[in-house]
């Protein structure tokens, strides 16, 4: 403005804004108060219709336009202070800029007395909001499970929450006096930089190191920290929180046991699994059970193992074959079968029960052996049934040198291997009767009613007697022949007993036949699993003459007390040697000596049912029904069996 006139309309609008100091639209001032003419060193006609820059001193001009018109413009307001004149000498105001919608800057002065108040009060309003805030903040810092600390350049600590006190067992006047590696163990100093460095050095980072309680516990800890500048004073300081990781260290080294003993639990499983694959290529038992025993010690994981059998005439166990580290052992010690004191430990129990028994040699009922055991550094001891079906050929006893070594795991793989032992002593003792050139017959008298043949017998007074048998699977199949009764009633009588699951009859001669039983345990079990077999079997109307034949060398004691478990009042009236004839047919690589077990079950049955004799006694489809085969597969094994006789027998191979 070239005449210094103000337009009409701002004097009137400044006059209603409260310490108003002046307008200007654009860069020129449109009014000017008596006020800010002074702080301008002129007068209001002198500065009215004059750039805003005329106003202040050179460095608010920078400042004004820079920074502050623009954050006016956009957030419609700005407070601050400014430096009016361009001399040495100006003042310095407290000044509030204000936009209006028409663009208009309106200058208020911010420090007038009434403006001073409600500073003041503002002040007193955020000085008040900080003081609770702090007040606040202290109880929730204390309320954190964590500790809470701040540590100044100097190195001591200058503020902890109460987590601190409890974990540490310090009191608030005995941290103010500590330094704070005072908490930290000497050994992991070198984890915490920065407690004994200078703060600006220290990066953010995560350590875990212990709380050193003042009983000396040492507790695992996270720490994670930052380094913050206080804004007003520029101090640095180190804030960080450290959380108790006791419970996490520990599921973490569970969980590093627990694969440590998966671990173990597979090496282990894949030692029983070669060591049952070795078993099924050895045929005799004495390398069998030494297989056992060297396979197992030559682990890192058991130092000493031997099998057992009950002595034939006691009840003591006496080792057959040994291997490992426990020379002087089996000397040292005495170790029974029945339940007494040196029958109460593993073996005993593994023995009558025919179940795995593991203990520790801290147990108490392992005190009679426990002094030579330790001697020799034993810790657990297991004792693995050498079975199959319900009879125990003796025991697997294996020691290790840590305590708890044989877990559930281990344990089911024990006594996979003790059955396939088992399976194993049983067929060997099978193969041995099968061509053994010299027997011992047991003869025995039964007279209870609960032998089949017996009650049929008494109840028809007839005779009833085996012919044969064949094994299959679980069951077993006999084949009977009767003198004096019609075969039908017999085979009625016969078919009462509840072991017996069908009756058929082959032949009928009027008053004597032969009948097909199919009973699904008999004494046939007991016999053959104590490696013998029945020779013959005849009832008669009072009792039943029963002959077991057994190799020379055969546990005597044990087919006797096999057959007694079944028929306690059975006698043995006769105790005899015979030799057998030498046949082809029961030697070895002999005319059936490479049939598989199914097709010489199926051979046999068929034999024994009258299938190949003429004219036919059984039909094919009642043999397979017999051996609960389906037709077509028992015309297959029967044709397999026939092509491999015939080609042994005409081409010699």
């Amino acid at each position: 403005m070239t005449d210094g006139a103000e337009p009409p309309g701002w004097r009137a609008l400044a006059e209603t804004i409260p310490d108003c100091l002046g307008v200007h639209v654009g860069d020129e001032f449109v009014y000017v108060a008596d006020r800010l003419a002074t702080l301008a060193g002129t007068t209001p006609d002198a500065l009215t219709g004059e750039c805003w820059r005329t106003a202040v001193d050179a460095a608010a001009a920078e400042r004004l336009a820079g920074s502050v018109f623009p954050a006016v413009r956009e957030r419609g307001q700005w407070e601050g202070q400014v430096r009016f004149g361009d001399t040495d000498d100006g003042e310095t105001c407290r000044v509030r800029l204000t936009v209006t919608e028409t663009g208009a800057v309106v200058w208020t002065a911010a420090d007038t007395p009434g403006a001073d108040n409600r500073s003041a009060t503002a002040d007193e309003h955020e000085q008040s909001y900080r003081a609770d805030s702090a007040a606040l903040l202290r109880p929730v810092l204390d309320a954190v499970d964590d500790v809470v600390y701040v540590i100044g350049e100097d190195g001591l600590l200058q503020f902890w929450n109460d987590t601190l006190l409890e974990v540490t067992g310090y009191s608030d006047e005995e941290l103010a006096a500590m330094h704070p590696m005072t908490l930290i163990p000497e050994d992991q100093h070198e984890f915490v930089p920065g407690l004994m460095e200078a703060i600006e050095s220290i990066d953010d980072r995560c350590v875990e190191v212990d709380i050193l309680t003042k009983d000396g516990e040492r507790i695992p800890h996270e720490f994670n920290g930052t380094t913050f500048v206080d804004p007003d004073t520029g101090d640095q300081f180190r804030c960080g929180f450290a959380r108790d990781i006791t419970e996490r260290l520990e599921r973490e080294r569970e969980l590093e046991r627990q694969r440590d003993d998966l671990a173990t639990l597979d090496r282990i499983n894949e030692l029983l699994l070669e060591t049952v694959r070795a078993l099924t290529q050895t045929a005799s038992r004495e390398g069998v059970e030494r297989t056992i025993c060297d396979r197992l010690t030559a682990s890192e994981f058991y130092k000493f193992a031997w099998v057992g059998e009950r002595a034939f005439d006691s009840d003591t166990v006496r080792p057959r074959e040994r291997a490992g580290e426990g020379d002087g052992y089996l000397d040292a010690v005495t170790i029974t079968a029945h339940r007494s004191e040196t029958g109460a430990g593993p073996v005993g129990r593994a023995m009558r029960t025919g179940e795995v028994q593991v203990t520790d040699i801290e147990d108490e009922a392992f005190e009679p052996w426990r002094a030579a055991a330790s001697e020799r550094g034993f810790a657990s001891v297991a004792a693995v049934p050498l079975s199959h079906r319900d009879t125990v050929y003796g025991v697997l006893v294996v020691y290790a040198t840590r305590e708890d070594a044989f877990s559930p795991r281990e344990q089911a793989g024990f006594d996979v291997l003790g059955r396939t032992v088992g399976s194993v002593i049983r067929a060997a003792r099978s193969r041995k009767l099968l061509f053994a050139d010299t027997v011992i017959e047991l003869e025995f008298r039964v007279t209870e009613a609960d032998f089949a043949l017996v009650r049929a017998a008494a109840e028809l007074d007839c005779t009833i007697e085996l012919d044969g048998y064949v094994a299959s699977g679980e069951r077993w199949l006999l084949y009977v022949t009767v003198d004096g009764v019609a075969p039908d009633e017999a085979a009625t009588a016969v078919a009462a007993d509840p072991r017996i699951e069908t009756v058929r009859v082959i032949h009928d001669r009027g008053d004597s036949g032969r009948l097909e039983l199919v009973a699904g345990a008999s004494v046939l079990d007991i016999v053959v699993d104590a490696g013998a077999t029945v020779r013959t079997a005849v009832a008669t109307a009072g009792d039943a003459t029963l002959v077991v034949a057994a190799p020379v060398d055969a546990e005597i004691r044990q087919v006797v007390d096999h057959v007694r478990t079944q028929y306690p009042a059975a006698d043995l009236v006769a105790h005899r040697e015979r030799d057998r004839e030498v046949t082809t047919v029961r030697r070895p690589d002999g005319v059936l000596d490479g049939l598989t077990d199914r097709q010489r079950e199926a051979v046999e049955a068929a034999y024994r049912a009258g299938y190949f004799a003429w004219p036919r006694a059984s039909t094919a489809e009642e043999v397979a029904e017999s051996l609960d085969l389906a037709a077509p597969t028992l015309h297959a094994h029967l044709r397999k069996t026939e092509q491999h006789v015939l080609q042994t027998l005409f081409d010699g191979e």
